[in-house]
């Protein structure tokens, strides 16, 4: 009896180790999946910034080929005005009599072949220019992704010591502190210290900032008191008073903003 005893405690503990590695596998698949998908995300982002830098580069090959066509276009154009300028000298030597209205219109034949030259040297210089443009955006693509693959493995590793220490990858969890300039008013104000603002989440507002109500009359301002957020929303949050900090009744139209004590004590 004693062995068959000791037979099936084996068994137990057996079956129990069983539940608990099928346990961390579970856990372990999850966490498997949670980097994946964080990997989905940025390699989409990737593609799809590398996408909008071979749009750009398309965009200016396009702009290379039209400045080509045009640039062969005033070769042709300049062709043809050394046609009719020879056909002027010619014309000049067949007939005395119209040599200077000959003259006249060689020498604007000569006006336009020179700006025509201007021209085809500035197209030449434009040529460069975008040609030179298209190679440093190709540069800057190659680093863009040299860069992508450094901040995706200083992702991974962030979160990877976040999760180590138990902690999320959320900054706003770890600062009491509202964003710097944030400011709205008071919208509405309902019994027992309850009252809704129009800033929100959309402002940087999480529960828990802690705000300063004024009062500003005629260019004067007046403190009125403290408010702690409570719930946020994307435009709008309810908050309370505390009464440890009150200096007047909240009203609707007050100002609300962060004064940071620290800053004016430094100051």
């Amino acid at each position: 009896m004693a062995f068959s005893v000791a037979i099936y405690a084996t068994h137990t503990n057996w079956k129990k180790r069983t539940d608990d590695l099928n346990a961390l596998l579970k856990e372990s698949e999850t966490q498997k999946k949670q980097l994946a998908d964080s990997k989905d995300d940025m390699v989409r982002e990737f593609n799809e910034e590398l996408s909008k830098r071979r749009a750009v580069i398309a965009n200016l090959e396009t702009k290379v080929e039209e400045i080509t066509k045009e640039n062969k276009q005033y070769k042709e154009e300049l062709t043809q005005l050394n046609e009719e300028k020879e056909q002027g000298i010619a014309s000049v030597k067949l007939s005395h009599e119209s040599m200077q209205s000959l003259r006249a219109e060689v020498d604007g034949l000569r006006k336009d072949l020179r700006k025509a030259q201007e021209d085809w040297a500035k197209l030449n210089t434009d040529l460069v220019s975008k040609t030179d443009e298209a190679h440093n955006l190709a540069l800057q693509l190659t680093n863009y992704r040299s860069v992508g693959e450094k901040l995706l493995q200083d992702y991974r590793d962030a979160v990877d010591v976040l999760k180590k220490h138990g902690l999320q990858p959320r900054p706003e969890l770890y600062t009491g502190i509202p964003p710097k300039g944030i400011q709205g008013t008071v919208t509405e104000v309902r019994p027992k210290g309850w009252l809704e603002i129009s800033i929100g989440e959309d402002s940087g507002l999480i529960r828990g900032h802690e705000l300063d109500v004024v009062r500003n009359i005629d260019g004067r301002s007046s403190y009125i008191g403290k408010i702690k957020v409570e719930r946020t929303e994307a435009d709008r949050a309810v908050a309370t008073i505390l009464p440890e900090f009150r200096r007047g009744t909240v009203q609707r139209g007050d100002s609300v903003e962060f004064i940071n004590t620290a800053e004016l004590t430094a100051r």
